[in-house]
């Protein structure tokens, strides 16, 4: 089925009184509840669509948007389980399925999870929690400090993992993170390195290089807020640093260097000060 599980632009080639009959190319007639239809609406016109299933695997319509499409991965709450599964709240009025057999632990209503959405053996639609059998854990096509969409999923003894850009999976390091993250958050990264053995590392920043010039700016905009001056030094806590600016140490007191090297700063012994104040 071409159109389940997407959202679709599809045209009206029929009407009744109970619903709005939409063109599905191969997958023939596709029923949408005539009060979810705008007012006035006539055959020949198109509408927009998220095409789903029914209880016996055919294609139906809603104009409702979900938190997720097919073959797209979130982090949805269970809203109850069952004799089949848990049920997840994706901003249907239908619940998707997270099947047992799809599950990499046990799941009670109010926890969440994150899942990918996948058609299974009867073409309906469900979610998988196991997304390690689910995801390329050895993907082709990344290059080194690509840009990417980054989902939290799972937290490990080395730190994360992560889907990356929703069709592998990556793994983020403790010792590389300086803000505090949240299984389920979505956040951009980048690409570390394609390992040898054909894993990927990821990670929150650029290359240091590019956080150097970048964060330079931010340190100089926040002295310009504190009147000129700030006690956050390259001799302050790592954790301090982390926290003001979501970087390690390291990357910071590079970018100090560089700005004291520009003679846009003094380092005084417990302080920063700027010397240069003129917006860029």
């Amino acid at each position: 089925m071409s159109h389940v599980g997407q959202l679709r632009t599809l045209r009206v080639i029929d009407a009744s009184h109970e619903a709005i009959v939409l063109d599905g190319d191969d997958d023939g007639a596709i029923p949408l509840p005539r009060a979810e239809a705008p007012a006035g609406i006539e055959i020949g016109d198109a509408i927009d669509v998220f095409v789903l299933t029914d209880s016996q695997s055919r294609p139906i319509a809603t104009t409702a948007r979900p938190v997720v499409t097919l073959g797209h991965c979130a982090s949805l709450r269970c809203v109850t389980t069952g004799s089949a599964g848990a049920f997840l709240d994706w901003g249907l009025t239908k619940n998707l399925l997270l099947p047992f057999a799809e599950q990499r632990r046990p799941l009670e209503t109010g926890q969440r999870e994150c899942v990918l959405v996948y058609l299974d053996n009867s073409g309906r639609l469900a979610a998988s929690s196991r997304l390690d059998h689910r995801l390329d854990e050895t993907p082709s096509g990344f290059a080194a400090w690509q840009p990417v969409s980054l989902l939290i999923c799972q937290r490990t003894d080395l730190g994360f993992k992560a889907v990356v850009d929703d069709h592998a999976i990556g793994l983020l390091y403790r010792d590389e993170i300086f803000r505090e993250l949240q299984v389920g958050e979505r956040i951009g990264g980048f690409v570390k390195r394609p390992r040898a053995d054909g894993r990927l590392d990821v990670a929150l920043q650029p290359p240091a290089n590019e956080v150097k010039g970048e964060l330079a700016e931010r340190i100089v905009d926040d002295l310009r807020t504190r009147g000129g001056s700030s006690t956050l030094t390259d001799r302050s806590s790592p954790e301090a640093i982390a926290e003001a600016y979501g970087v390690s140490k390291k990357n910071y007191k590079r970018a100090l260097a560089s700005l004291y090297r520009a003679r846009r700063v003094r380092l005084d012994a417990d302080r920063v000060v700027l010397l240069d104040d003129k917006a860029s």
